[in-house]
């Protein structure tokens, strides 16, 4: 089958589970579209940013002290495909897969247009775009969406920190079906892993990219066998950027950001 990608382009995460994907799959990536500008009303940096007040300076110390650290090697180190990557260009470059940039809006024209010429089976996405109609129906068979909770629990913005702050112990990763509907979609495969109280928001999100690819990988094989069941019978839950409110759950539970 043939792949094309939507990808946020950061430092964090996704750059190592797209290249762990690439060296696994034996689907062929035809190509990527990778999200420079993301809007303010769902941009996790803006964001924090504007509720700086609910980060302790340690982790504003931390977060910045890895940003710029990744941006610098990033910029200096010698790409391999058996190393450590610091951008999701950087890993379309050294594995020679197309890609093209992205701002704020994948559902204009030009962009629509691009991705056509891919023709691609499959349309995967692990981004902070809202897809419209028209997108979701450019690919010949699916698309499908990389989400960091056990959907359709937890859908929406910032699972893992919602999840937490609901006192749950079990996270992880999905791959569903697209429609229009923010992560909804029947869920292709799915894996969980427990934590204890010392684990860190940082730290859960880097479990559930280091199991990403496998759960891509198993979702792939189901769309390769016709098979589009669910696999997931959890509750449905949705939220978007948590509150003041929450963010106090969120320490009264012990919660650390990094």
């Amino acid at each position: 089958m043939k792949i094309f990608a939507v990808l946020d382009e950061t430092p964090f995460y996704h750059p190592d589970f797209f290249a762990d994907l690439l060296r696994k799959t034996k689907d062929e990536i035809v190509g990527v579209a990778i999200v420079i500008e993301i809007p303010k009303s769902n941009n996790v940096n803006s964001y924090l940013i504007r509720n700086w007040r609910f980060l302790k300076f340690s982790e504003m110390a931390i977060l910045a002290w890895r940003k710029y650290t990744m941006l610098f090697k990033n910029f200096f180190l010698v790409k391999r495909k058996d190393g450590k990557f610091y951008s999701v260009k950087a890993v379309c470059q050294t594995f020679g897969i197309p890609y093209f940039e992205v701002y704020k809006c994948i559902n204009k024209k030009e962009y629509l247009d691009k991705i056509r010429s891919y023709e691609p089976d499959v349309l995967f996405s692990s981004n902070s775009l809202i897809f419209k109609k028209e997108l979701l129906t450019i690919p010949q068979i699916t698309c499908l969406n990389r989400h960091s909770a056990l959907l359709p629990s937890y859908g929406g913005l910032w699972p893992v920190l919602r999840s937490f702050s609901c006192g749950e112990k079990e996270f992880g990763v999905s791959v569903h079906i697209m429609e229009v509907e923010i992560d909804s979609g029947s869920v292709l495969s799915q894996k969980s892993f427990h934590v204890d109280e010392s684990v860190t928001i940082a730290q859960i999100y880097q479990r559930c990219f280091a199991l990403s690819a496998e759960v891509v990988l198993d979702a792939l094989d189901k769309v390769r066998a016709g098979d589009f069941s669910n696999c997931s019978d959890r509750p449905t839950s949705y939220y978007s950027f948590p509150k003041a409110e929450d963010w106090q759950k969120f320490r009264q539970l012990g919660g650390r950001f990094v």
